[in-house]
């Protein structure tokens, strides 16, 4: 009785006492209460099992026009059918939490579990979608809706009811289904996770209010996202569009208009699912024996708590990456993006996706369709991926011996997206090819480097990068199970106790840094020697070969690094325009410890995307990708808890408190500039070379970062 559970949420103790504490003569108790029932209607699902039917047939029909079919492993459906039976005897919650690329991840799962016929989920989505008629539909679908931000003068009777809400539907055994990223992916990565919806979960476990839940990460991916173009608009710098009834009515309409299973196949992989109680048993022993948390007590201590929510969110991401599937479109895509011609002949296509599908196996990753198919049938997988592609790709026929295809023109940021969804079975040999890049274009009269002094970089660039990718953490090596536990989740992650700033660990990095060394000496891109094996040695024009590739993938490392150089050219862009910033102010001999922009951060993100995308069509910066908003945002927040730089409040004159920006402390001093400057030379030497080598190009003109960040700009 959803209504039932409604006005149990009002009389929960958590609202109560919120609602006592708040009335205290500003706002009367009575008006506290009624506005904490239009909240509850705002929030609450009241889910219809007669909708279900009616639901189901016409996102049957949508499903059937636009897509070939919904491809899952027979043997995870099995097993989640039992689960669903066992968690309904024992009275507890299913919860599930999938990746999120898509508005479409909200009817995938859901259909499924219908189909089932499992208990269906409570969903929980953004109020955006609480629009007229629309909302009413998917509240009685299973919607419950969540503001996309708790803050503001109702915070804590928000949370409270938000909370109370969550903790009634686990007691009763209600399953939930909420996306563990928050929101969409617009890069095709899997995002940093926000803890609050999994803390609400796991704050009743903690406190005995709710005596367990079993969480099931899943994984959803598609041959072809269909907002793929609106992220590229958004990720450049274009307002999003606010979600409306006319919006939804015109896509309606635009889809039932599109060729039949224009968007290939949507690719289901569900993870072994754990329980939340055997969970929080394990990661607490792990932290205990760990040496540094002896009195780890995540029952009763509020950091304890914290740490154990971020091991939790990282590990159901971790999860979902291990299973995600590596569609055909990934793989064709990816071979695209890494041909260093014009463009690709079909011969050449089809060796070097069926060369990526082997590579993508032996380092652990999951192919879909194709994954047990002979080679032979290759070329009926490419073509089909290069159908599902569409305008992504250009097929030149005309005057060729055979067809030659390259990405269309402007459509190289839209096709990262496709590269970027199977960037996670490589980041880890991603991030020391690129380190080995750094080592043997800069020093181009060696052939080796020690293990320790390239352990260091990749130590270095790992945490650089740290919001970007999902590292795992121990490379997938087990862990000591719990007593009498043997069967329960292993606690991924390593020691994270450290994890406050999402960095790795060194024994979780070191983990990742072996087990990578170990695939690219099995692939032949290195080789170890020494009595010790500490000495890694490349061909110094690193062109190690590699069996069965094609030529214009040697070297191999040049593979790898396309994964990671992009973020790390935002990256670099960002420091360098900040550099930029105070080496001006101080020709201009103002003061170091004096702010140097004024103006709120999005203001400021605006100049550097501009600056980045200037660079991009002059050819300063090799990817396109790099003037994501996403990407310069992440490399800004990461200078700021680096210390670098830093926001704060400062007075204007006859106006309110003003966002600026500064130096950090530790680079106000008499050599600050000048440390800022290594550093910033430093993420460079990351960088692809490229023209900058062959012709000598400078890093930027300077007039390009005057008319960016100068005085002419509106900062």
């Amino acid at each position: 009785d959803w209504r039932t559970l409604e006005r149990r949420t009002l009389e929960h103790p958590k609202v109560v006492a919120v609602i006592e504490a708040a009335g205290d003569g500003r706002q009367s108790t009575s008006a506290l209460k009624r506005r904490a029932r239009e909240i509850c209607q705002e929030l609450c699902t009241n889910m219809q099992n007669r909708l279900f039917k009616p639901t189901y047939t016409v996102v049957q029909m949508m499903f059937r026009r636009l897509w070939d079919g919904i491809i899952f492993e027979r043997k995870q459906l099995e097993e989640l059918t039992e689960l669903c039976q066992r968690a309904h005897e024992e009275g507890k919650s299913v919860v599930f939490l999938p990746s999120h690329k898509s508005h479409v991840d909200y009817l995938v799962l859901q259909t499924v579990i219908y189909r089932l016929g499992l208990g269906t989920p409570a969903i929980a989505a953004g109020d955006n979608l609480n629009m007229p008629l629309a909302g009413t539909f998917l509240r009685g679908s299973g919607a419950f809706f969540i503001r996309r931000t708790f803050k503001g003068p109702e915070h804590n009777l928000y949370s409270a009811i938000v909370s109370a809400y969550m903790e009634l539907m686990a007691q009763h055994g209600v399953n939930l289904k909420f996306f563990p990223e928050g929101g969409r992916s617009r890069s095709g990565k899997l995002l940093q996770p926000k803890l609050g919806m999994l803390g609400m979960l796991l704050d009743p476990i903690l406190s005995g209010a709710v005596e367990d839940a079993y969480l099931v990460p899943v994984s959803v991916y598609y041959d072809r996202v269909m907002e793929t173009r609106t992220y590229v608009t958004e990720l450049l710098g274009a307002q999003k569009q606010k979600e409306s009834l006319r919006g939804v009515v015109e896509q309606a309409r635009h889809l039932m208009k599109m060729p039949r299973s224009r968007y290939g196949n949507i690719h289901v992989r569900v993870a072994p699912f754990f329980s939340a109680k055997a969970y929080i048993a394990q990661h607490a022993l792990l932290q205990r024996r760990s040496g540094t948390r002896a009195g780890f007590d995540p029952w009763t201590n509020p950091s304890d708590r914290a740490v154990l929510l971020k091991a939790l969110a990282y590990f159901v991401l971790e999860e979902i990456n291990r299973v995600a599937s590596v569609t055909p479109t990934a793989i064709v895509g990816t071979a695209l993006l890494c041909s260093v011609g014009r463009g690709m002949s079909r011969t050449d296509l089809i060796r070097s996706v069926e060369w990526l599908r082997k590579e993508v196996v032996r380092s652990g990753g999951h192919m879909s369709r194709f994954f047990d198919f002979p080679g032979e049938l290759t070329a009926e997988v490419v073509d089909s991926a290069l159908s599902v592609l569409g305008g992504l790709v250009e097929a030149r026929t005309a005057g060729v011996v055979e067809p030659v295809y390259c990405i269309a023109p402007d459509r190289h940021f839209e096709m990262s997206y496709y590269r970027n969804m199977c960037c996670h079975v490589f980041i880890h040999q991603s991030i020391i090819a690129a380190v080995l890049h750094r080592f043997f274009h800069h020093r181009p009269d060696q052939s080796e480097v020690k293990r320790e002094d390239l352990m260091h970089d990749v130590r270095f660039l790992s945490r650089l990068l740290k919001y970007e990718f999902v590292f795992s953490g121990a490379a997938g090596r087990p862990r000591e199970p719990v007593p009498g536990q043997e069967n329960a989740p292993q606690a991924a992650g390593g020691d994270r106790s450290d994890w406050g700033d999402m960095q790795l660990t060194n024994s979780a990095l070191q983990q990742n840094f072996d087990a990578a060394l170990e695939l690219m000496v099995s692939q032949g891109v290195i080789a170890i020697t020494g009595e010790d094996k500490s000495t890694i040695i490349v061909d110094p024009q690193g062109k190690a070969p590699v069996p069965g590739a094609p030529r214009a993938w040697n070297p191999h490392s040049t593979f790898l690094c396309s994964f990671v150089w992009p973020v790390i050219e935002s990256y670099w862009l960002v420091l360098a325009a900040l550099q930029f910033i105070f080496e001006r102010r101080s020709v201009n001999r103002l003061g170091m410890g004096q702010p140097a922009v004024l103006g709120e951060p999005a203001m400021l993100l605006a100049r550097l995307q501009a600056f980045a995308r200037t660079l991009t069509e002059l050819g300063h910066v090799n990817h396109r990708e790099a003037a994501s908003e996403e990407a310069l945002r992440k490399a800004l927040q990461t200078y700021n808890e680096m210390g670098i730089v830093q926001w704060v409040q400062v007075d204007a004159l006859g106006a309110p408190r003003r966002s600026a920006l500064q130096l950090g402390e530790p680079y106000l001093g008499s050599n600050g500039l000048e440390e800022l400057s290594s550093l910033v030379e430093e993420i460079g030497s990351y960088r692809p070379c490229g023209l900058r080598v062959r012709d000598g190009m400078e890093d930027y003109p300077r007039h390009i970062a005057e008319l960016a960040f100068g005085a002419s700009a509106k900062l």
